[in-house]
């Protein structure tokens, strides 16, 4: 029997795997499967039709690894963040965190307030990186190791994203072992809640 925190984990997933083959149909064929085609031809003659065409097909194929590492980066800040909070309450942050974790944060969201910006959440997980949840994962095993297979296989395959995660955030492109890759890895990870 499943808990209710694990069907929900489970429907997450679900739905990221929906929105990956929705993707995939939209990289394929050139088209977003959801918006309105009159919407997506607007957006394209506003912003992108300036570029060359090379670079615009590039940024479509990328375009399907970075939803890829949203989706999951944010499915495992969701998950760190509820069962966080449900071994500990609404405190967990302060008392349950590294010290050099959240000072990262805090140096985060400062330099955001400091530039003007919109702060992109008021939840300070969201300000954190595969690196740093890698670490509160592991510095709090007691909880995640029902979730997860082993403390070492969580390192090695957020390691691995973490350094798959570069050349996607900073707008390079995959290269095709890459992008095998990134496929066998995020199975891995998946595999690692089995």
């Amino acid at each position: 029997m499943t808990s209710p925190a694990e069907r929900l984990q489970l429907m997450h997933v679900s739905r990221q795997l929906l929105m990956a083959d929705l993707q995939d149909v939209e990289a394929r064929f050139g088209l977003d499967p959801i918006a309105p085609a009159e919407e997506q031809a607007v957006e394209e003659e506003a912003y992108y039709l300036q570029f060359a065409a090379e670079t615009r097909r590039q940024a479509q194929e990328m375009a399907h690894y970075y939803r890829i590492f949203y989706c999951l980066e944010n499915f495992i800040r969701d998950l760190v963040e509820s069962q966080m909070e449900e071994a500990h309450g609404e405190a967990w942050w302060e008392d349950h965190v590294l010290e050099s974790i959240r000072a990262a944060v805090k140096a985060n969201k400062q330099r955001e307030q400091d530039n003007g910006v919109s702060l992109r959440s008021a939840h300070p997980i969201d300000y954190t990186t595969f690196g740093e949840l890698s670490e509160i994962i592991k510095s709090n095993w007691a909880i995640f190791g029902a979730t997860f297979s082993t403390k070492r296989a969580v390192e090695k395959v957020l390691s691995a994203l973490n350094l798959l995660r570069g050349p996607i955030a900073h707008c390079t492109i995959l290269a095709e072992d890459e992008v095998t890759r990134l496929h066998i890895t995020v199975r891995d990870f998946y595999r690692l809640m089995e």
